[in-house]
């Protein structure tokens, strides 16, 4: 599975603006409030321990940026106890990298998943990304994705 996106730092300014714009063309889904803890180099390759909501999710990403634009190919697993995958890592010498938490208000538009999130400490971004499966529809999947994000 390849993951395509984007995101960019977003004013206070451009906040209210996109909260307004975007709900003209997509589809508001959820919010959520997600608790990542990431190990590994953050640039090329980690493990990120995920816990959303009620949920732990387990994902392996290798990631690749080109002109802007993060291609990344991962792999999600469930977790049942966040704590004891944790505690597992700790155990076989894999350091902590960093931790993050941010809240998401999450909205879709066709095959793409829009996201202005508010990352504690860092501020406000918008994030839009799609997921394809075939290497060879990353060119046209990357079209769109920078065309909406535009």
């Amino acid at each position: 599975m390849y993951e395509i996106e984007a995101k960019v730092r977003l004013s206070d300014k451009d906040v209210k603006r996109l909260r307004k714009e975007i709900p003209k063309f997509a589809k508001k889904n959820h919010k959520s409030i997600k608790k990542d803890s990431y190990y590994g180099d953050l640039k090329t390759f980690y493990l990120r321990i995920r816990k959303k909501d009620e949920n732990g999710i387990l994902n392996l990403k290798s990631k690749k940026v080109e002109k802007g634009v993060e291609l990344n190919q991962e792999v999600e697993l469930p977790l049942a106890s966040t704590s004891k995958f944790h505690n597992f890592l700790k155990k076989i010498n894999i350091p902590l990298t960093a931790k993050k938490e941010k809240i998401s208000e999450v909205y879709k538009y066709k095959n793409m998943q829009i996201e202005l999130n508010f990352v504690k400490k860092l501020g406000y971004f918008l994030e839009i990304e799609t997921i394809t499966k075939l290497k060879k529809d990353i060119p046209k999947v990357k079209k769109a994705l920078l065309e909406l994000f535009s």
